[in-house]
């Protein structure tokens, strides 16, 4: 017999039980409020009588209004126990499946089984008290009368039952939060990616374009091609200019990736609650290498491509671009004093190496003859100007012994390019073949020289197939419409939200060291221990020590080098060369000499690894610190929350995932400048040589690597700003929202070691039934606030979670689950 509780009389009225008219596992009695005697109908009050038109109920004078009128299709079962409820925002959608018109007949009836549903408790939720729900009061009380009871799950507006189907969440699209497709593709993560794919793509069509240009003009694929051949300035000038272009290309390529793989790295719900069933953390809302043990083995692939894909194309895009300067090689000839004062001479080839004529000697001893004419230099000078692999400034050097000669003022004339280091004895001095000692040098300034600025069309091929694997990575991601991962900590939150972790219930205080030491859930209440909390600990240890080795792999070599560079005493002037031109005492030939251009700048352009690395590090160590900024202002005040895809409600979305736009900009421009000067700090010396006037035939062209001693200095200097940037900002305080002794002090909601997915969830146990005013009612699309939603009477500890109204401080001196 079903029973029906007078708001006025307080009786109970029976009915006859009608026939079942659902099939289902339990047997349902229905009856109709139409059978009811108009006297069990108070006046003033409704009923709501359900008609097929999807334009909501239609009302009657003297009616019963009634709350719901049909059943979840979700078969988990429910664990809601209440006496009264609410219904704020009604739609009909959502309470009725569709019938057809023979059955409308039956939409009066009210089965049994909702009525015990809510007069009743399952015995499921004795073992999950800590799931109970509680709803909000309407017109209608109904008294409860059955301490147990079984029942299908039901939908009343957008409340859900704690035990709702959590595979509604785990599936990749939600019906409550759908968008249009064309908004769905150019908002959030997806926005985000479309935007780095475009970038990729026309930094992919000016590679193309560059290549198809090489190929019409030399031809040939392989080789180099001269961009621009003339003046030494002119070539320097654009040289730097192209090198800027590049690496801002390069980081442009790698913030995309950068974005591309934290996407890709960010475990779905599905993925989270796998881990979490066997005790096991992900990183949510930072680019992580940690996830790929447990996510897709396509999207790993896909991530990994994609990242080394990037890296590669910064390394060999600043390859492509090389400066060859033009000098005529210098000849070296050594003399007595006699022979500036015109003295004869004999040109046999015993004594003439370098094959000079004898109207070359005879300008060089007229030329010698002539005050002002040649350069003088001590020997000390001489052997530092005259021992490199090459010498744009002289393009000859008289060597003036101590040699008395009587027969010829012509000692030797040695091959051109020769090193005055092979002649040099254990204390430095200049022996001549003769054995005579040199007391000075005269050199001969050379005419201007010319450089030509090249491109290698097999470098700029590589580079172009590797920014199209980039390109086509991004573009695959977009394909997966039903991915959706949890990549911001509002996606994170949300979905926590909705159906919460029982793994990390009643732990509303787990941090990250409770869960590496196993202990996800709380056997007792814990105690909240304010600590003020600095920007620096939210990073983990070994993300520190990455981050320090990451900075010391680039900042030890190029301090390493400058001093190394530098050991000589040389005036100012010499000593600071300038960006990205190659001088004689900073080129170094490599150990297997000759060597190829090609390889020479990819030898030179390897330092952009390290680069790239410290772009990654440095990218996901300042995410880790904003990621639990951004989670500790949500225990100051109401907040929407921020997620990458389908936003609805109050919930916002933005193309940025969790580093601010500002911080990220920064570092972009930081990386680009630091590309840049690094480019032209390390970077290919290639000398083509022209033959000496009245000489021999011209030595091969020189390949080697060079470095700028002005470019290693503002690299070192960018290096410190990076240092104190990410210092100075790990020194800020998270905002308290804590009570200590009556005063502000710690923040419950900071990320202390860093991001963790178990501590993420711990804090999103809403805990609404203590709450009926901030219920949970689509709690997710509210903006919402953590903090205590039930204070702790007598043994009974306190409640700490997510709310839409107010909420209490955490109290130090009291307990919480």
């Amino acid at each position: 017999m079903s029973r029906l509780r007078s708001e006025t009389l307080g009786t109970i009225t029976e009915r006859p039980r009608r026939p079942s008219l659902w099939n289902g596992s339990l047997r349902r009695d229905h009856f109709r409020l139409d059978d009811l005697p108009p006297d069990e109908i108070q006046d003033g009050q409704q009923y709501t009588h359900y008609t097929s038109s999807k334009s909501g109920p239609s009302t009657r004078s003297r009616s019963f209004a009634w709350p719901f009128h049909g059943r979840n299709t979700s078969e988990a079962v429910s664990t809601t126990r209440s006496s009264r409820f609410t219904l704020r925002t009604w739609q009909p959608q959502t309470f009725f499946r569709s019938h057809d018109d023979a059955a409308s007949i039956d939409r009066s009836i009210i089965p049994d089984y909702v009525v015990n549903f809510i007069r009743g408790e399952t015995p499921e939720t004795l073992a999950r008290r800590k799931e109970q729900k509680k709803w909000g009061e309407r017109d209608v009380d109904v008294t409860p009368r059955r301490e147990t009871f079984a029942s299908h799950p039901i939908e009343f507006g957008h409340y859900y039952s704690s035990s709702s189907d959590l595979t509604q969440d785990l599936n990749a699209d939600s019906n409550w939060s759908q968008r249009s497709g064309l908004r769905r593709h150019i908002t959030g993560w997806r926005g985000g990616v479309i935007f780095n794919s475009l970038i990729s793509f026309l930094i992919l069509l000016v590679g193309i374009i560059c290549l198809i240009l090489v190929i019409t003009k030399t031809r040939l694929l392989s080789g180099e091609s001269a961009i621009y051949s003339g003046d030494c300035g002119t070539a320097q000038h654009i040289n730097i200019g192209i090198h800027v272009v590049i690496n801002v290309f390069g980081v442009a390529l790698l913030s995309g990736a950068n974005y591309v793989f934290q996407v890709l790295s960010s475990p779905t719900r599905r993925e989270v609650v796998v881990a979490h069933e066997n005790k096991h953390w992900l990183d949510i809302g930072v680019p992580s290498l940690r996830n790929f043990a447990h996510i897709s083995g396509v999207r790993t692939t896909i991530a990994a491509i994609i990242l080394l894909s990037a890296v590669a194309t910064q390394v060999i895009y600043n390859a492509v671009i090389f400066t060859t300067q033009n000098v005529v090689n210098y000849n070296v000839l050594f003399v007595t004093q006699s022979f500036i004062n015109h003295a004869p001479f004999n040109n046999n080839p015993e004594t003439n190496d370098g094959g000079l004529s004898d109207s070359e000697l005879t300008n060089l001893q007229n030329a010698a003859s002539r005050a002002g004419t040649l350069t003088n230099m001590t020997s000390t000078i001489c052997l530092q100007q005259f021992s490199s692999v090459f010498q744009p400034s002289f393009d000859a050097v008289l060597l003036i012994t101590d040699s008395v000669s009587t027969t010829s003022s012509l000692i030797q004339a040695s091959k051109s390019g020769t090193s005055l280091a092979t002649f040099t004895s254990n204390n430095n001095d200049i022996t001549a073949p003769d054995g005579s000692l040199v007391q000075y040098c005269l050199a001969r300034p050379s005419a201007p020289q010319t450089c030509s600025v090249n491109l290698s069309g097999s470098i700029l091929g590589i580079a172009v197939l590797l920014n199209l694997a980039t390109v086509i990575g991004m573009a695959i991601i977009l394909a997966r419409s039903t991915f959706e991962p949890l990549v911001t900590l509002g996606d994170a939150i949300r979905s926590f939200l909705r159906n919460p972790d029982s793994t990390t219930a009643n732990a509303c205080l787990l941090t990250k060291p409770d869960v590496r030491r196993g202990s996800w859930a709380f056997s007792e209440a814990q105690f909240f221990v304010p600590k003020n909390h600095y920007w620096f600990q939210t990073p983990s240890l070994p993300r520190w020590a990455l981050t320090a080795f990451s900075w010391l792999a680039i900042g030890v070599p190029s301090a390493a080098a400058l001093g190394f560079l530098t050991r000589w005493n040389l005036p100012v002037d010499e000593a600071l060369t300038p960006f990205g031109v190659a001088t004689p005492h900073l080129t170094f030939l490599p150990p297997s000499s000759p060597f190829e251009t090609a390889p020479a700048a990819l030898l030179a352009a390897l330092p952009q690894l390290l680069l790239a690395v410290l772009y990654f590090v440095v990218n996901a160590h300042l995410t880790t610190y904003f990621l639990s900024h951004e989670f500790s202002r949500f225990a100051l005040s109401p907040r929407p929350l921020r997620v990458s895809s389908s936003a609805a409600g109050e919930q916002t979305t933005s193309l940025f995932l969790t580093l601010p736009r500002p911080v990220s900009w920064t570092l972009l421009l930081w990386f680009a400048a630091a590309g840049f000067v690094l480019s032209q700090a390390v970077f290919p010396g290639v000398v083509a040589f022209a033959a000496p006037a009245g000489g021999l035939p011209p030595r091969p062209d020189v390949v080697a690597v060079s470095f700028s001693t002005q470019a290693l200095l503002a690299l070192l200097a960018l290096l410190v700003a990076l240092a104190i940037g990410i210092l100075g900002l790990g020194a800020r305080r998270a905002a308290a929202a804590s009570l200590a002794g009556g005063e502000g002090k710690g923040n419950p909601l900071v990320l202390r070691g860093g991001s963790c997915s178990a501590v993420i969830s711990a804090k999103c146990h809403h805990h609404h039934d203590r709450n009926p005013e901030d219920g949970p009612r689509d709690l997710w699309l509210r903006s919402v606030v953590w903090g205590v939603v039930e204070d702790g009477q007598g043994m009974r500890p306190g409640r700490c979670g997510f709310s839409a109204g107010s909420v209490g401080c955490v109290d130090a001196g009291r307990n919480y689950v």
